[in-house]
């Protein structure tokens, strides 16, 4: 019995040794997803694909746009989460490098019209600083640490002990190597990974300068096979090698020069190659991403089946599920202790970090995203590169900001070409410091048949734990409306009108958020009319003049988020102001004048404006928009009625009525507003409706010469404008052509083309 008992023993443990292997073996499947711009998301298709078939994923390789979406898998996110990060409008605007209307931060200085801005060093060479990239990496970068930071302190900063072990692979251009990322700060790793060369601006990380990984190797099967030897491959393909150059195609030289020809090829054999069929699009065009996802899983259907065969291991969902589950726990709140800045002296660095919070009272990324970007607005500071190092030791993480600052001298060029006369040239100089307190010192000036200026500024950025801004202007401008009378369509009665204003203006104020900001300030104003109350002189004659001499207390509040500074789509601006204009008045009277004596009187009245202009509905490539115009004042008339008008203020919704003397859309009080439309074409480009009403309370009305003139009719004799306009938004500015109706003496109806901004010194009576 007991022999019989060891014989059969001995048969099972020579049965279990021969079924052991077959127990023990596990299929491990390696994805390698390539890199391919915005055609790599095709790579979420693919993963869903896999996941509804419970094909394991054991480890993933990637590269630019395939080391973003493995590693988002990589840290747990499931293909539907990943779908639904990468299509949202928040993925869109950071990849373009746009800023949405959460993420503006207004300007304490007034816009200007320039359209390219040359920083330089009076230390060095004289040189221009050309962008490091076309894209604004900063939303990225910010969203790169929030989404990874966590998950990197999870894994201990090991990629092996991530939900998925995970590498990616980026190039270091200094030595022409491929480095394999696989330790350290995920964010970081994955940022360098999908720098696309002059697209995006490149990281150091261990003080070597990377650069997307496909310029050296875009399908990294190979690194894949020597980390993880896995048994199966399954690679995912979204773009091919660049097409031969062509003479006249800058970019694909581009191309072919920086990326080398990536082999798709599997290491010995043991996968299966995924290629997503996408046409020939750019791999820049992040319009089309639900498009590429469905690619990706089209063409992993299509293979399913030898997928399926080949892997003959299943997942089970709820296993994996939970491990995501677990990990997702494991990861730190996004809270921090300190915030250490690197690349600045400690006075830069003390300034920088005051400005980031208030009373030192931070513990979240929220807590200071606000005020994150509006330092990232600040032109002293050339960029930001912020990561998140967890400290076990504090149970918290260490904020470090790697600051980059601007030179300390800018050139701005810019202007606007016009059909009409209202041609003009811009050029501004500015020095810009940071140190315990920031600030700027500005020369600029306009020159123009038009308008014609020069201004001096010095701005002092105060912080603290009521940080507030000391603004000082001085400004000299002109007005000429007699020569701006060059139309397609000649206006028949021009005038002799002559505007000239002198100020020195300090403001006091506060940037309330990143899109608003309040000030109030005092004004001393010296403004002269020169003007003729007839057409018909000669050179022989001498214009009227009337001199004002004024001292003006005021206020004002300003929200704005509009998406550009002329030509607008989308966000809002509110501007409430308020005057007390206290001085002198001195009539000159010229030689067509019955008048013969000088005479001065004293006027004293108050100004109040709210400007409110609203994008407030949007559809997918249509914009609605309301501007409106409320104006109240109780100022007095003047001597005569050209006077009168020429000091009043004016209704200028469209900015070619900026440079017109309009009668009709004067007056001391008034409400003006209307809708427009705008309608995109494609990307840079969109039509334009806008149709407005003006209503004066009191229409000033013209007595004869040298006569007072006398108000009208209350709420009566309104006027319309009307505009329809193509725009173009080039890197330098806009170029438009333009159909405007304006009630006005002669024509009404005038074709315009400009190519720019018709944007101005902002006068004290704005």
């Amino acid at each position: 019995m007991k022999t019989t008992t060891r014989s059969i023993a001995s048969q099972i443990l020579i049965l279990l040794f021969f079924l052991l292997p077959l127990f023990s073996y596990s299929q491990k499947v390696a994805l390698v997803l390539s890199g391919g711009g915005a055609k790599g998301l095709s790579h979420v298709g693919v993963l869903k694909a896999l996941d509804e078939n419970r094909i394991p994923i054991d480890y993933i390789v990637g590269n630019s746009m395939g080391a973003l979406v493995g590693a988002l898998y990589a840290i747990g996110y499931s293909p539907e989460e990943i779908e639904l990060f990468v299509t949202g409008n928040s993925f869109r605007e950071w990849v373009s490098g746009s800023v949405d209307a959460d993420s503006y931060n207004i300007m304490i200085n007034n816009e200007d019209a320039s359209w390219v801005g040359l920083p330089f060093s009076l230390k060095r060479n004289i040189k221009t600083s050309l962008p490091a990239s076309f894209v604004s990496p900063h939303l990225m970068d910010f969203a790169v640490m929030n989404v990874f930071s966590a998950a990197s302190a999870a894994s201990g900063y090991n990629f092996d002990s991530l939900v998925v072990p995970f590498r990616c692979v980026a190039s270091e251009i200094d030595s022409t190597k491929l480095i394999v990322l696989k330790s350290g700060q995920l964010g970081s790793s994955v940022r360098a990974s999908t720098t696309f060369p002059f697209y995006i601006r490149p990281i150091r990380i261990d003080n070597r300068l990377l650069f997307d990984g496909g310029m050296y190797n875009n399908f990294p099967a190979d690194i894949a096979e020597d980390e993880f030897h896995p048994d199966v491959i399954i690679g995912s393909k979204a773009a091919g090698n660049y097409p031969p150059s062509e003479e006249s195609d800058i970019v694909s030289q581009v191309q072919n020069m920086l990326m080398r020809k990536a082999d798709f090829s599997i290491p010995g054999d043991k996968g299966i190659l995924i290629e997503s069929k996408m046409g020939k699009t750019s791999v820049l065009d992040f319009s089309r991403i639900q498009t590429y996802i469905d690619s990706g899983y089209s063409a992993s259907v299509d293979q399913m089946e030898t997928i399926r065969t080949m892997v003959s291991r299943r997942v089970d969902t709820d296993s994996l599920q939970r491990l995501r589950t677990r990990f997702k726990a494991k990861c730190p709140p996004l809270t921090f202790d300190s915030i250490l800045i690197t690349g600045v002296n400690s006075h830069q660095a003390q300034n920088i970090r005051s400005r980031l919070s208030f009373r030192n009272k931070y513990h979240t990324i929220n807590d200071i995203t606000n005020n994150y970007f509006s330092l990232i607005a600040d032109e002293k500071i050339s960029n930001i590169y912020p990561q998140l190092y967890y400290d076990s030791a504090i149970a918290d993480y260490n904020l470090l900001l790697d600051v980059t600052m601007s030179e300390k001298f800018s050139a701005r060029f810019g202007g606007n070409i016009s059909s009409s006369a209202s041609n003009e040239a811009y050029i501004s100089v500015k020095y810009m410091f940071l140190h315990g307190i920031g600030g700027q010192f500005g020369l600029s000036g306009y020159y123009g048949r038009f308008y014609s200026s020069i201004q001096v500024n010095a701005l002092l950025e105060i912080p603290g734990n009521t940080p507030y801004f000391i603004d000082v202007t001085g400004n000299l401008s002109r007005k000429d409306y007699f020569k701006n009378t060059n139309y397609f369509f000649e206006d028949p009665t021009p005038a002799f009108l002559i505007n000239d204003e002198r100020f020195i203006n300090l403001d006091i104020g506060q940037k309330l958020g990143k899109s608003d900001k309040i000030s109030v300030g005092l004004g001393v104003v010296n403004r002269s009319f020169n003007y003729y109350q007839s057409n018909n002189f000669t050179r022989n004659d001498t214009a009227d003049q009337t001199d004002f001499n004024f001292l003006i207390p005021h206020f004002f509040y300003e929200y704005n988020t509009l998406n550009r500074k002329q030509f607008a789509s989308k966000g809002m601006r509110i501007y409430v102001s308020g005057k007390y204009i206290n001085g002198t008045e001195t009539n000159i009277p010229g030689s067509f004048s019955t008048l013969s004596d000088t005479s001065d009187s004293h006027e004293s009245f108050f100004q109040f404006k709210l400007l409110y202009d609203n994008f407030f509905a949007h559809g997918k490539r249509i914009h609605f928009g309301f501007f409106g115009d409320l104006t109240a004042s109780n100022q007095p008339l003047l001597y005569n009625s050209t006077s009168t008008l020429l000091s009043s203020p004016v209704f200028v919704p469209l900015p070619e009525m900026q440079t017109m003397y309009l009668e009709r859309y004067r007056a001391f009080g008034y409400v003006g507003g209307g809708f427009k439309t705008i309608f995109d074409i494609f990307k840079n480009a969109d039509i334009r409706a806008e149709a407005y009403i003006f209503q004066p309370y009191q229409r000033i009305v013209n007595q004869g010469l040298d006569l007072k003139p006398t108000f009208g009719t209350a709420f009566s004799d309104p006027s319309f404008s009307f505009s329809t306009r193509i725009v173009y938004h080039t890197l330098l500015g806009p170029a438009s052509i333009s159909l405007n109706y304006l009630d006005r003496n002669g024509e009404k109806y005038a074709v315009m083309f400009n190519f720019g901004y018709l944007i101005f010194n902002k006068s004290m009576f704005d």
